[in-house]
């Protein structure tokens, strides 16, 4: 039996490329900052998803098959490994999410955390003991914060300055947020 070669993986910047030449990806939002915090929902997430099931989710039903999008696969798979060393191996201490970082300086989250939501709601049985618990869905706040940047915005229009900035610093939590609920379902599963 002759083992296959492993496909040379894209870049990320020529991941982010690909993506948004691809009609039906870019129209879903997918983007290498959505990919990486639905990966980081698939690393902490309380059950297992197969991972055929999940690449079809960004790529569609039908996987691709030239052999740039074998490699845009190839760089997606990788990059869900390297979330999972970071936040289960190496527990975390170094792992950090990818923000769109705008010419300004200006950090936008949301496509981060709308990719985390998406992994969510995709699979919301799994997840819903955590929303059931009022003493631990607030795990989830600075990444529903996010997610739903605009709804939340016309919420606090009119809250004070420093509410307004508070919540515009969500982001800077989400770190140590998506490790809680890692925590949280080992936890969870431990007491199972």
């Amino acid at each position: 039996m002759t083992r296959r070669a492993r496909i040379p993986a894209l870049a990320l910047d020529d991941l982010e490329a690909w993506l948004a030449d691809q009609p039906d990806i870019a129209r879903r939002n997918w983007t290498v900052f959505a990919i990486d915090g639905f990966c980081a929902a698939l690393v902490v997430s309380p059950e297992r998803i197969a991972t055929d099931a999940w690449l079809r989710v960004i790529f569609g039903p039908s996987l691709p098959t030239a052999p740039m999008g074998l490699a845009a696969v190839q760089a997606v798979l990788d990059h869900r490994q390297a979330v999972h060393r970071a936040l289960h191996i190496d527990q975390g201490r170094r792992w950090s999410p990818l923000y769109m970082l705008i010419d300004d300086g200006t950090v936008l989250a949301q496509p981060w955390a709308a990719g985390f939501m998406f992994a969510v709601k995709r699979w919301p049985v799994a997840w819903r003991p955590m929303f059931e618990r009022n003493d631990h869905v607030g795990l989830m706040l600075p990444i529903i914060a996010c997610s739903e940047a605009e709804e939340v915005e016309k919420l606090i229009a009119n809250r004070p300055k420093e509410v307004r900035d508070h919540i515009g610093r969500a982001y800077h939590h989400i770190p140590e947020a998506v490790c809680a609920i890692r925590d949280y379902w080992r936890h969870h599963a431990a007491a199972r």
